[in-house]
C-alpha cells in the first residue's frame, strides 16, 4: 500500500469517550497506527467524571500530541434523555464545522449512529467523504432497550436518519458478518459500488498476550489453587446480568475450588448483593477494580472468560471487545449464542463453551465442556492462534487505511 500524502487528513468523530476503557481500546488504538498516513483530528464526548481526572487527560493529550492527533475533547451529557443527544450533537456539528473550514479534510469517519449526525451536518457543507462505521443497529438497540417504543415517534425519527447514513455513505464498517448479512432486510437504497467491509473489534497483541499469573496479583486477591472464571468491564445493559450470575452460582456449586473474578468499575456493592441472592457464595466472589493499562494482568488470572449478551436482532451487528482480549490472552470464552459472529467464532475454532439457552438443562449439559476448557494443553495456544488470525488490530488498521486511501483517492463532489 502506498504511503498517503502528509496534507491527507481526516476527521474522527466517536460518541465514546477517548478516556473510556472502550475508548481507548477501540479509537484511541487505531489512530494512533493511522496517524502514520493521516493528519486526524478526533472529536470524542467524554464523561464528566473522566475529564475530572486531570491527570490521564493530560497523559492521553501528551500520547495523541506525540502522534499528531489534533484532539478536541467535548462533555458528553446524559439527561435529560433525547434533548441531552441534541445538545451533544449540535456542539459535535459546529465543532467539526470548524474543523473542515480549517483544513481540507478528505474522510469523515463517523463510529457509531450519533456520530454520524455529526458528519452528515458537516458534509452538507463540504465535499469530504463519508465512512460510516455502524457499530450495531443503533435505533433497534434503543427499542429492544426499552427506552424507545417500537414504531413510536423517536423511532421513526431515528429509522429516518438510519436511511440516509447507510444510502449517503460513501463505505460501510460492520462489526460482524452477520450485520451484513442484515442489511438487505433493511430495504436501504444502498449503490453496489459503496463497499461494505467487516472490521471485528480488534485489540492490541502485544499488550494482551499470554503472560504467567502474577503471584503478587494472585496472592492478594486470594486465588491461591484455584481455578479462576473471569468478567470483565459492565454487567449490566445489554448483559444479561441475573443469567451470568445465575450460572456462575451453577458453576460454584459444580466445581470445587471455583473462584469467579469480575474486574469492573460497576457498583460492588449492588454487584455483590445480586450475586449472593442469585445463588453465587459470598466466599467464591472476588470483586476488584483495573484501569485498562492493568487489564492484561488480570486477565492472565482467568482459566476462563465469560459473558452473555442478549441475543436480539439489533445484536447481530455487536462484537464485544472482551472476546478478542480474552483470547488474545491465551484464555477460552464462556458465552451465549446469537449475537453476532461470536458463537459461530468460537464452535468452528473450539475455543470455549457456547450456551444455546439460559436455562438448567443446558447449565448442566454444558459442564463438562466447560471442566474440559481447563485440562486441555492446546487450549491457551489455540486461544492465540484464533486472536492472531481474527482479532489482531494491525490487521484490522489496514483494513481502515486501505478504506481510507480508496475515499482519498476517489473524487469528491459536494452532496445533494
Amino acid at each position: 500500500l502506498s504511503m498517503l500524502s502528509n496534507d491527507s487528513q481526516a476527521l474522527y468523530v466517536s460518541y465514546d469517550g477517548a478516556l473510556e476503557p472502550l475508548g481507548e481500546s477501540q479509537v484511541v488504538n487505531y489512530l494512533t497506527r493511522l496517524s502514520a498516513n493521516y493528519r486526524i483530528t478526533l472529536i470524542s464526548f467524554e464523561k464528566p467524571e473522566d475529564l475530572s481526572d486531570h491527570t490521564r487527560v493530560i497523559a492521553m493529550e501528551q500520547r495523541f500530541h506525540a502522534f499528531g492527533i489534533n484532539w478536541i475533547p467535548l462533555r458528553y451529557h446524559k439527561s435529560p434523555p433525547v434533548f441531552s443527544t441534541i445538545f451533544d450533537v449540535v456542539c459535535g456539528a459546529l465543532t467539526a464545522w470548524r474543523v473542515c473550514q480549517e483544513g481540507t479534510i478528505r474522510v469523515v469517519h463517523a463510529r457509531g449512529y450519533v456520530a454520524a449526525l455529526v458528519a452528515l451536518f458537516v458534509r452538507r457543507g463540504g465535499a469530504s467523504r463519508f465512512l460510516f462505521d455502524m457499530r450495531g443497529f443503533w435505533v433497534d438497540e434503543k427499542v429492544e432497550a426499552g427506552h424507545w417504543r417500537a414504531h413510536g415517534f423517536l423511532y421513526r425519527l431515528g429509522k429516518w436518519w438510519e436511511r440516509r447514513f447507510f444510502e449517503r455513505a460513501d463505505a460501510i464498517v460492520s462489526l460482524t458478518k452477520a450485520g451484513v448479512q442484515a442489511l438487505p432486510a433493511l430495504g436501504y437504497e444502498i449503490p453496489d459500488t459503496v463497499p461494505t467491509v467487516v472490521i471485528p473489534t480488534c485489540v492490541d497483541l502485544q499488550r494482551f498476550k499470554p503472560i504467567s499469573k502474577d503471584p503478587d496479583l494472585v496472592g492478594s486477591l486470594g486465588l491461591q489453587g484455584k481455578l479462576v472464571i473471569g468478567c470483565v468491564g459492565t454487567m449490566s445493559n445489554w448483559y444479561m446480568r441475573n443469567e451470568m450470575l445465575r450460572y456462575l452460582a451453577y458453576l460454584s456449586k459444580s466445581i470445587e475450588s471455583l473462584r469467579v473474578l469480575i474486574v469492573t468499575r460497576e457498583d460492588h456493592e449492588a454487584l455483590r448483593r445480586d450475586a449472593v441472592a442469585s445463588g453465587v457464595p459470598d466466599s467464591a466472589m472476588v470483586l476488584t477494580r483495573a484501569s485498562f493499562s492493568e487489564m492484561p494482568r488480570y486477565t492472565s488470572l482467568f482459566d476462563a472468560g465469560l459473558f452473555f449478551i442478549r441475543p436480539t436482532l439489533s445484536k447481530r451487528a455487536s462484537a464485544a471487545t472482551k472476546l478478542a482480549e480474552f483470547l488474545s490472552c491465551g484464555v477460552p470464552v464462556i458465552l451465549n449464542d446469537g449475537v453476532g459472529d461470536s458463537g459461530a467464532i468460537v464452535r468452528h475454532h473450539d475455543v470455549g463453551v457456547v450456551l444455546t439457552a439460559m436455562d438448567q438443562e443446558e447449565f448442566v449439559a454444558s459442564l463438562p465442556p466447560v471442566r474440559a476448557l481447563f485440562t486441555s494443553l492446546e487450549m491457551s495456544k489455540r486461544c492465540r492462534r484464533v486472536a492472531s488470525e481474527l482479532f489482531d488490530i494491525e490487521k484490522g488498521t489496514e483494513e481502515y487505511r486501505k478504506l481510507y486511501e480508496s475515499l482519498d483517492d476517489g473524487p469528491m463532489e459536494k452532496p445533494a
